[in-house]
């Protein structure tokens, strides 16, 4: 059997393309084949299938859904492939099935012979992976907001792949057949800097130099029109290079193609910038004074000019609920201590990495690190221990801020952590991570309800009833996630009074359904915890 997900969704069975019915049906297959060969949860499968408050059939359709994929999916031996086991569903599919199984075997040769020093042998590996893709990732099915995270990473895997195809072809000295392809990917994709990058190198090499010098004007109005920012410093330092003809970029070919230097009496350009990768800290932080001031205060004592013991950074561990803000205490108090930072910051939301890719998250985050500290994406290890010793010897002489969001124990922080007792690594969770040697645990509870009714009156207009304004603020239990949505609610429908959504979010609690509005959700047991 054969499961596609690169393109449009399909299922084959020797040459015979099996039905898979109508878009919810499909993307329930869908959901199942991103993890495939593990449960998916009834709970993932409604948050895939639905965005927002599913239907109260919503369970019920599932089963349906499962049933005819069940009937449909089997294989010569009339075996089923859609299991049912508590608590939901799996599909079984071995690794030569599946496209994008294979489309991961195939990168992680290509940059494994890359890494060895084979850019040719690399190249056909890559071009191999991008050949699986027929267009977008499932592009015949409806995106959910959980569809859309998981089909979009692939999407841009495939562009990763692109540019490591594009760099192994390069390092292969390949520039004269490679500006055509460039061209056309800068124009379809005009906001991947790397491409432009390389667009300029190969024109340089060609002898092109006015093209290549073009091609950088070309990206900096682009980027400047669409993102309202300037190319990052390693396109300007290539830049810089080819204004100077620095010999490190190979020279310009004035000579013969059969007399170029091989790849490897080429020194690569250094790839150092300063990643600022930080989220927007939340406009009003109210009762959290406390909180933030004790994680500024721990961090800046550790990282001063002296820093603390030599290869230990500091370590702050924030801790509350879910919904409670400990997100946003380590936001605002991460913004306030950039400047102890030169070197850069770091951000990682660990729990959906994890649920993007259960078994390669960690290891996938560690490789997003490794490339924002100038590593090559193809040198990039893929297990988490060799990843996490390379972060290691990477981060080793900077001064880095580290910001590792929803993680869910101390296993999946610790090879996470950076050596150098320069750096800082501020860490939130659920629950305390009591086996992390922190320099600090802070715990991050639910604001009193004077906090809580001056945070709505803050981002909302609530012009109602005592009573119900402090209905509200009971229904959220002090969880700052669940005022904004009641505030976002309230902006969502400025004219309903405030008694009557009081008394609606009443009857959705004692019901169960989830307090949401847009894409913030939170389930009433938390806010009742």
């Amino acid at each position: 059997m054969k499961f596609r997900l690169l393109g449009p969704v399909g299922a084959c069975r020797g040459e015979e393309s099996l039905p898979l019915g109508p878009s919810k049906q499909r993307s329930l297959l869908v959901t199942l084949l991103l993890d495939r060969g593990h449960v998916v949860p009834m709970e993932r499968l409604l948050e895939a299938l639905w965005d927002g408050e599913p239907p109260n059939s919503a369970v019920s359709n599932i089963r349906t859904y499962a049933s005819r994929l069940r009937g449909t999916i089997v294989d010569e031996w009339r075996r089923p492939r859609v299991l049912g086991r508590n608590p939901g569903y799996l599909i079984e599919a071995d690794e030569d099935e599946l496209d994008t199984a294979v489309f991961a075997n195939l990168t992680g040769a290509g940059y494994t012979t890359l890494t060895a020093g084979q850019p040719d042998r690399a190249a056909r590996y890559f071009r191999e992976a991008l050949d699986l893709w027929q267009g977008a990732a499932g592009e015949d099915v409806p995106r959910s907001r959980y569809l859309d995270r998981r089909l979009s990473a692939l999407d841009e895997q495939r562009l990763a792949v692109v540019e490591e195809w594009i760099n192994a072809r390069q390092q292969a000295h390949d520039d004269a057949d490679l500006i055509a392809d460039l061209r056309r990917l800068t124009e379809t994709h005009p906001l991947r800097e790397r491409l432009w990058g390389h667009l300029v190198l190969a024109l340089y090499r060609v002898g092109d130099i006015g093209a290549a010098l073009a091609a950088f004007q070309r990206a900096r109005t682009v980027l400047i029109e669409d993102l309202g920012v300037e190319p990052g410093p390693d396109l300007v330092r290539l830049h810089q290079a080819v204004l100077a003809r620095d010999p490190a970029l190979g020279r310009p070919a004035a000579y013969p193609r059969a007399e170029r230097r091989p790849a490897a009496s080429v020194r690569p350009v250094a790839a150092m910038w300063t990643p600022r990768e930080l989220p927007v800290a939340a406009p009003a932080l109210i009762g959290r004074d406390r909180e933030v001031a004790s994680v500024v205060a721990t961090v800046a004592a550790r990282c001063g000019e002296d820093g603390g013991p030599a290869g230990v950074p500091a370590v702050v561990a924030i801790h509350g609920p879910g919904g409670v803000g400990a997100s946003a205490v380590a936001v605002r108090a991460a913004t306030e201590l950039i400047a102890l930072f030169p070197d850069g910051q770091l951000y990682a939301d660990v729990r959906a990495a994890v649920v993007i890719n259960p078994a390669t998250g960690i290891a996938g985050i560690l490789g997003r690190f490794l490339r924002a500290l100038g590593t090559p994406a193809g040198q990039v290890p893929s297990g988490v221990d060799e990843a996490a010793a390379r972060f290691r010897s990477a981060s080793a002489d900077r001064r880095l801020l580290i910001l590792l969001d929803n993680a869910a124990d101390e296993a999946q922080v610790r090879p996470l952590l950076s050596a150098s007792s320069g750096s800082a690594v501020i860490i939130t969770s659920a629950r305390k991570l009591a086996a992390l040697d922190a320099t600090a645990h802070v715990e991050v509870a639910p604001l009193s309800d004077r906090d809580a009714a001056r945070l709505l009156a803050t981002i909302a207009d609530v012009d109602g009833a005592e009573q119900s304004l402090r209905t509200l603020v009971d229904l959220c239990g002090g969880l700052p996630l669940a005022l904004r949505i009641v505030a976002a609610r309230l902006a969502c429908a400025p004219e309903v009074p405030l008694e009557r959504l009081a008394a609606q979010l009443v009857h959705e609690r004692r019901h169960q359904r989830a307090l949401a509005c847009g894409d913030l959700r939170i389930s009433y047991r938390s806010a009742a915890a």
